[in-house]
């Protein structure tokens, strides 16, 4: 686990180095991470720089991170689940219907997400 990092300077510099950090952590697919620096500088400096739209970008990044991999985890189970009431017993099978299942279950969250995300922008 990382040290934790030590900020210096004036609020504004400690900001700008939560940002650096936040950007880093967007890169990197860490939305939550990004998410919570972003939210100390706007608790610190409210509407500083672009860190509103920033927050609202990593917000749904981390709703729709979250989204894909609950579903994911649900196909694989359900999968599961059906190949088992269907007499499946070996590993092997059981594990292919897993992989399936994550599979299928990210995809038809990706669709349902992207549906919700449609429906909400144009009720706007």
């Amino acid at each position: 686990m990382a040290e934790p990092t030590q900020l210096t300077g004036t609020p504004e510099e400690q900001a700008d180095q939560l940002y650096e950090m936040a950007e880093e952590a967007m890169a990197q697919g860490r939305y939550s991470g990004a998410y919570r620096y972003w939210l100390e500088i706007e608790k610190a400096l409210p509407g500083y720089r672009d860190v509103p739209d920033r927050l609202a970008e990593a917000n749904l990044a981390r709703r729709e991170q979250r989204f894909l991999i609950m579903g994911a985890l649900l196909g694989a189970v359900i999968l599961v689940f059906v190949a088992r009431l269907l007499g499946a017993q070996r590993e092997l099978a059981l594990f292919g219907a897993a992989i399936l299942g994550l599979l299928v279950g990210w995809l038809v969250s990706l669709l349902i997400f992207s549906a919700m995300m449609r429906r909400r922008y144009h009720s706007e």
